[in-house]
């Protein structure tokens, strides 16, 4: 995944000096948009945590933007039999709708369901801010396993994102019941009754593995590269010009290495404090006035 790096420019720095909002030991600020955690919790499948930093690069053609939870199951020789699920999450953050969650033509959130053909997942209530669905089996054939042995998908939802700045949200899936059996019951009925009422028997042991999984997947935090700061403290301080300048002067460190690899992007980003692309005196020089403008030590 390619790192997306945010560079506060010295240009930035004289406006926030003009508008006096200047505290500049160390800047990190003038990030494009506040990061944006998803969790995505369950009472029976396992919570993960996402963390998306510029949620554009997964934007459609209309410009929006969508996250996909899947709550997984993989139990090896078990049929699903009936499921009832509670899906939660904020509407000031994230917009469920039909359109976007649907099997053909059938409103869906039983994906499992649709794929082996039988049986019945349907959504029974949709609302502002939850979603309430319900499967059961006619017979014995929704199976708990993927035979290449992955996980099978119990309960997906696809959600636009309508607030990027909202700083934290959570989709909740709440099993009310599930009951499974064996692969070799001839007609289903009701051999595990896993969870009731939204309790989970914690003593059933049915070898399964549970999982939890939020798409896109979390992004790296950008890195946030200081003009000026040449030697890569976090600030813009007087020793970033004397370093340059020992460089010019064709100072080395103790084992005789430069004592500035600008061959490197980040250390040219930082060090090219006036923005033309080369590094010379002028840098200095331009390092040396944001000092003084800001009154930095």
């Amino acid at each position: 995944m390619t790192k997306r790096i945010k560079t506060v420019i010295s240009v930035l720095l004289a406006l926030a000096l003009v508008a006096g909002i200047f505290a500049i030991a160390p800047l990190t600020a003038f990030a494009d948009e506040a990061p944006l955690t998803v969790t995505a919790a369950s009472n029976f499948f396992p919570s993960t945590v996402n963390t998306y930093y510029d949620l554009s690069e997964f934007e459609d053609d209309n410009g929006d933007a969508f996250i996909t939870v899947e709550y997984k199951m993989h139990a090896d020789q078990k049929y699903l039999i009936n499921i009832d699920v509670d899906l939660t999450y904020d509407p000031e953050v994230l917009e469920w709708s039909a359109d976007y969650n649907k099997t053909g033509n059938v409103i869906n959130i039983f994906p499992f369901a649709a794929k082996n053909g039988f049986g019945s997942g349907i959504v029974n209530q949709a609302e502002e801010n939850r979603v309430v669905g319900n499967f059961s089996s006619v017979r014995p054939a929704a199976w708990a396993y993927n035979e290449d042995g992955s996980a099978v998908t119990v309960v997906k939802a696809v959600f636009k994102v309508l607030d990027r700045n909202a700083g934290a949200t959570a989709v909740n899936c709440i099993v009310e019941y599930l009951a499974m059996c064996d692969e070799a019951v001839q007609k289903p009925y009701v051999q595990y009754q896993v969870v009731a009422d939204g309790v989970v028997d914690s003593e059933l042991e049915l070898g399964e593995t549970l999982s939890t999984v939020v798409t896109p997947a979390s992004q790296e935090p950008p890195v946030v590269i200081l003009v000026g700061d040449v030697d890569n403290d976090g600030q813009v301080t007087i020793s970033d010009a004397t370093l340059l300048q020992r460089h010019f002067a064709e100072f080395t460190a103790q084992d005789g290495a430069p004592l500035l690899d600008l061959t490197d992007e980040a250390a040219f980003t930082r060090t090219d404090a006036n923005r033309d692309g080369k590094i010379d005196i002028r840098d200095v020089t331009q390092i040396q006035r944001l000092v003084a403008e800001f009154g930095i030590e």
